[in-house]
């Protein structure tokens, strides 16, 4: 159960919501997703990174609906998926379960076809990983960035501080700071950042405005990474794509390179002039690497 008493947001998910937004259950979590129409009988499902959300997507949707219908969702905790406050069985902010919801989410939309599963930073973790064990169902597999071999596990007291509740309370009030420290993130994210403009900067700090978020992210952050994915790269049979962008500050090209060396034929994109968003600072570098690869495969 999440402690919200304490909170600066003063609107819900729904009351933030634009006008293509979409709301779905699954596996009881009330999930914000933006939706294109394909021309194909494949599911193309974008996966956003730490922080962002489907508005990261916002001007490729239409891009990549030339491969089939196009699923852009909000992980638990980020965008306009709502919060969960309670829950029985598997706490929704934790990783294996946000490894659940993309399974539900392919079930929903995707009806036994073939699916395009596109990962950015940590969404890369989460593709793999439902991958790894649906290889027979992915057409291909995009990882964009990926937070897979930079993910640093924290000290094991610090661990057990975090998922103490003891800091049920003080937890929401320490991370009531990340406004700022996002801010960071964002402008690291970036080469060139002329491309941040008050668009960007409004949209990536929309969920700021969502009551309880504070609690929300606390949750999420101290249940960290419970993957596996690192140590069965080479066990993925399926035509991937990894980019590694020259000039990412957040996940440092060489980890990038490294995920592709592990994955069997994996095809690896290197980009110039570049920081960890490519698909949002070069997409038409992007798009074309990636529908180079689908018309291959």
């Amino acid at each position: 159960m999440l402690y919200t008493k304490k909170t600066k947001g003063t609107q819900t998910e729904k009351e933030l919501a634009g006008e293509f937004s979409k709301f779905v259950s699954i596996n009881d979590v009330e999930v914000h997703y933006e939706f294109a129409k394909g021309k194909s009988k494949t599911l193309v499902v974008l996966l956003h990174g730490f922080g962002a959300s489907t508005y990261s997507y916002r001007h490729l949707l239409k891009q990549f609906s030339k491969f089939g219908d196009v699923i852009a969702y909000d992980r638990p905790c980020f965008g306009l998926t709502v919060r969960p406050k309670t829950w029985t069985g598997d706490n929704p902010y934790t990783f294996p379960a946000q490894v659940k919801l993309l399974d539900g989410i392919v079930e929903y939309f995707g009806q036994g076809r073939q699916i395009i599963l596109v990962g950015h930073s940590a969404g890369a973790g989460i593709a793999a990983e439902w991958a790894l064990t649906n290889q027979d169902r992915v057409a291909a597999l995009i990882l964009e960035e990926p937070a897979i071999l930079a993910r640093p596990p924290a000290p094991k007291l610090l661990g057990s501080l975090l998922k103490s509740r003891a800091f049920d309370r003080l937890g929401p009030r320490l991370v009531a700071g990340f406004q700022k420290t996002g801010l960071g993130i964002l402008y690291k994210s970036w080469f060139d950042k002329s491309g941040i403009t008050e668009e960007v900067l409004e949209n990536y700090q929309l969920p700021l405005k969502i009551k309880g978020w504070e609690a929300a992210f606390w949750e999420f952050s101290r249940n960290g990474v419970d993957s596996i994915i690192q140590d069965h790269l080479a066990e993925l049979k399926i035509p991937t794509m990894v980019f590694a962008a020259d000039n990412d500050e957040i996940i440092l090209p060489k980890y990038s390179i490294a995920v592709a060396e592990l994955i069997p034929n994996a095809h690896l994109v290197k980009l110039t002039d570049c920081g960890h968003i490519p698909h949002e600072e070069k997409p038409k570098e992007f798009m074309q690497a990636v529908t180079d690869l689908i018309n291959q495969r």
